[in-house]
């Protein structure tokens, strides 16, 4: 009878063990290594930020260096001058202009910087400049409408204003081109 009392103890005492670690030390567990990974991601991201050399100190520096890589029909580099969640996209759509024949008509339909003025300053790390362009046949655009449906507009030809964007990278102190 003390036998089966002490297996019985024994027993309950595993199961609240079990049950106790599987309740409380496996979640907390588990969140830590959930955290663990965030940081070695994070810390990854910000690896890659400050490893960064694709673009200049200034944002005339970065448009000028970009410019150049077109020139000297390197797109891969070219791209790299984006901000890196945007070079993926801007690669594929230089890849279609040249594949076009268009590159030539792409560049030189790009404004010098002097006819760039500053729209605005975003904030800290985002600056906004606008320039007016023409625009000799009809342009096709998706605008979002919402719930990931889209409207389809026609600009028609004439003058109209661009926007470029940059945005500084504050790890390696440079800018990126945002949008154009």
């Amino acid at each position: 009878m003390k036998k089966t009392k002490i297996i019985l103890g024994i027993s309950v005492l595993a199961a609240f063990l079990i049950l106790s670690g599987y309740f409380i030390v496996w979640p907390y567990y588990q969140s830590w290594k959930i955290g663990n990974e965030y940081r070695q991601f994070e810390e990854g991201i910000i690896k890659y930020f400050k490893e960064d050399t694709y673009g200049g100190k200034t944002p005339q520096e970065t448009y000028d260096l970009y410019i150049t890589a077109l020139k000297n029909n390197d797109l891969d580099l070219a791209s790299k001058y984006f901000y890196w969640k945007k070079q993926v996209e801007q690669k594929d759509k230089l890849e279609e202009i040249k594949n076009k024949g268009e590159l030539e008509k792409y560049i030189s339909n790009l404004p010098k910087w002097e006819e760039l003025k500053k729209k605005e300053i975003l904030d800290q790390s985002s600056i906004s400049y606008i320039w007016k362009g023409i625009s000799e046949k009809p342009i096709t655009v998706n605008l979002p409408k919402g719930e990931g449906e889209f409207i389809t507009e026609i600009i028609q030809p004439g003058e109209y204003e661009k926007n470029i964007e940059f945005k500084f990278n504050n790890y390696a102190e440079i800018w990126k081109i945002y949008s154009l």
